[in-house]
């Protein structure tokens, strides 16, 4: 699979949840689970660049393995 880049757009801390904003399409649900290694909560922030395979769900597309790009 080829990885997608995209940028934070929302992410809720508490919850470790948010959206990447790709370049084209609608924007992907994700969670921090869905990171290839484990990451810090705060090492996510509105505006970073997120590598990342788009996967279908039951709920939708959805943005998994994600890295930072």
């Amino acid at each position: 699979m080829t990885k997608v880049n995209g940028k934070v757009n929302a992410y809720n801390d508490f919850k470790g949840v948010g959206f990447i904003r790709r370049e084209k399409g609608k924007d992907l649900f994700f969670s921090i689970d869905d990171f290839e290694t484990e990451v810090d909560i705060d090492a996510i922030a509105i505006g970073k660049v997120l590598l990342f395979d788009v996967v279908k769900t039951a709920k939708g597309p959805r943005a998994m393995a994600i890295e930072f790009g």
